[in-house]
């Protein structure tokens, strides 16, 4: 039998309908990588003259283990300006300006986060504070996002690994939506909504997933998608710059344990990293969302911005806890 959840942030309908794993697929689908060298790759070291030049380097040319710069192809670019607003009287518009970069998280071109030990992970954490720091500091940046695209159906156009974040003038719907609830729900009960989420998830305790000193994973109630993990920061901190060295380390020490089950969903498991952060001059609660890709958006989710999920969260969270458990034991 389906049943019908409501995502407590955004107002979101997710429907769980089990039986639809069952279903009969006619296609074959296939990603092979255009290039199997590094030679040709942009984003190896090396070949740095195929990109723009870096805001972040901790190396020489072709000896760096971590470089950033800015997006060739920029979805956004130049300074915010008063004079960005515009539109016809009817409908309304922003000139396309703001930050978009690219964060090179490896010189290898083979190696994915997956492989990444804990002690590099929380390196590349640092360094992605400290550009969302910078683009976040810039006037008319309103809203930053960080992301990773792992794979080509999550949306990674180059196979070498690698993060973006984007600084844009506008805040975007959905942070606009979960802004108002978390501002709604505070009015009503004087506390965060997201910290009673937090509190109500740890006390039942069957969509838990893992959690350490700083940060709890779990799979959320609604989730959108299969095997969806949000991790969600124990305290209330509102921003990714906000988090301490320590804070980070555990995160990349928790983050690291989720992907670890996320690799035996399917070989090649492509999957998105979402940093979940607040809008500036707002307050909120900082959490991530790791987004396995196990099916594609049909026509009911672009028609009614809702989801059909076929793994209930309890589920995915036991299987998750059980793949954490063994690794843990080695």
């Amino acid at each position: 039998m389906s049943e019908l959840r409501q995502d407590i942030l955004t107002g979101e309908w997710v429907i769980f309908a089990g039986n639809r794993k069952k279903r009969p697929y006619d296609f074959i689908k296939k990603s092979v990588p255009k290039t199997t060298g590094t030679e040709d790759c942009q984003f190896c070291p090396g070949n740095e003259r195929f990109t723009t030049d870096a805001v972040y380097q901790d190396g020489e040319n072709g000896k760096w283990s971590i470089r950033v710069f800015p997006n060739k192809y920029p979805a956004v670019s130049g300074k915010v300006t008063d004079e960005d607003a515009g539109g016809d009287g009817f409908y309304t518009s922003f000139r396309g300006n703001g930050a978009h970069e690219v964060i090179v998280d490896t010189p290898d071109h083979f190696e994915t986060i997956q492989d990444f030990d804990a002690g590099h992970l929380f390196r590349v954490l640092k360094v992605l504070r400290a550009r969302y720091e910078n683009i976040l500091s810039r006037d008319g940046i309103k809203y930053v996002q960080i992301f990773k695209n792992c794979g080509p159906d999550a949306g990674a156009s180059i196979m070498h690994s690698h993060w973006q974040i984007i600084g844009v003038p506008v805040v975007p719907e959905e942070q606009t939506k979960t802004a108002g609830t978390l501002k709604s729900h505070r009015i009503k009960t004087g506390e965060c909504l997201i910290c009673s989420v937090l509190r109500h998830e740890r006390e039942i305790g069957i969509r838990i997933v893992g959690e350490n000193s700083r940060f709890t994973a779990l799979s959320p109630y609604a989730s959108r998608m299969s095997y969806e993990c949000d991790i969600i920061a124990k305290e209330h901190i509102s921003r990714f710059s906000e988090f301490d060295d320590r804070a980070l380390f555990d995160l990349a020490r928790l983050l690291r344990e989720v992907l670890s089950a996320v690799r035996t969903l399917r070989k090649e498991i492509c999957f998105n990293l979402c940093f979940e952060d607040t809008p500036k001059g707002r307050d909120g609660h900082w959490f991530m969302r790791v987004l396995p890709r196990m099916g594609n958006l049909a026509g009911f989710e672009y028609g009614t911005h809702s989801y059909i999920n076929p793994v209930l969260p309890e589920d995915a969270a036991e299987y998750m806890r059980k793949i954490i458990s063994q690794n843990s034991r080695g």
